[in-house]
């Protein structure tokens, strides 16, 4: 067994596909096909259920599955600590960022890291909030900013921004002249949200229900400024973190303060608890503790 062999061997089950495997590991699906073949003869069991239509797992699969993981896991994770104790004053950092964080807060935080230290090679993967989570799993990120709650047994997370989160409304709506609102007041409003690949949308879900109610979604989209323009169109109504406000035209909406529940807006740094901190790493908590 080799850590090739478990490389192709996870990157199959997350892909649930050899050729689509394949083609992300740049390698051929007769090179899969062996490769899984010798796993199979080496611990002499079957793996994947070669009689099904669709791909499906073993349960002897599943089960080496979650073994492949943790070695992988394990075998980079040592290897990125040789490589940063071997090179102390350089190394790499790999951050994800949801592209809200971003324009709102980290920008100013990459432009200081790579003045403070130019040896390091800083990668930024900008992905809305639950792609990023995926991404730190699979250990392909060091670290990513997440939006509070953020709740998971696997990952440290520490709050480095917080602001409000306000109700948006066009000028004419019947609400515009309004300073506070309880959440209650919106049930029978037309919801525009962010798609659901963002935690944002989670947490409006959230603060509906602890109000009381399901929110009346009419329409979705991954892009803030479209939101932004259909609330301005009395299209329906919107929740802006107010930073994100103060980046755009606000003479025609309405910004509304919310109560029962309050919204806050909370960015943390989130990592796995059985990652390696290499020096990037700590260099850059250290930043955002500083802001």
């Amino acid at each position: 067994m080799t850590i090739n062999q478990l490389q192709y061997y996870v990157e199959i089950v997350c892909q649930k596909s050899f050729t689509r495997a394949a083609e992300s590991l740049f390698v051929s699906q007769s090179a899969l096909s062996k490769s899984v073949r010798t796993l199979e003869q080496e611990f002499e069991t079957e793996l994947i259920d070669h009689s099904s239509k669709d791909f499906l797992l073993t349960p002897e699969g599943e089960l080496f599955y979650e073994y492949a993981r943790k070695i992988l896991d394990f075998f980079n994770m040592q290897t990125r600590e040789l490589h940063q104790r071997l090179h102390d004053m350089g190394g790499s950092l790999n951050i994800g960022i949801p592209p809200t964080s971003g324009t709102v807060y980290f920008y100013s935080l990459i432009r200081e890291y790579r003045e403070r230290y130019p040896n390091v090679d800083l990668n930024i993967l900008e992905v809305p909030s639950k792609i990023l989570l995926k991404e730190m799993d699979m250990n392909r990120l060091d670290m990513g900013a997440v939006l509070e709650p953020f709740s998971n047994s696997q990952y440290i997370s520490k709050p480095v921004y917080q602001a409000e989160i306000v109700l948006t409304v066009s000028k004419t709506h019947p609400l515009a002249a309004r300073k506070c609102v309880s959440f209650s007041t919106l049930r029978n409003e037309k919801f525009l949200m962010m798609s659901s690949d963002f935690i944002y949308h989670d947490i409006i879900i959230s603060l509906c229900k602890e109000a009381g109610f399901t929110p009346n979604i009419a329409f979705k989209s991954s892009q803030w400024d479209l939101i932004f323009e259909m609330a301005n169109d009395s299209q329906g109504i919107a929740f802006f973190p107010t930073p994100l406000l103060a980046k755009r035209n606000c003479a025609n909406i309405r910004q509304i303060h919310l109560k029962n529940p309050e919204a806050h807006w909370v960015l943390s740094i989130a990592y796995r608890k059985d990652k390696f901190i290499t020096e990037p790493m700590q260099r850059f908590l250290a930043l955002c503790n500083e802001t």
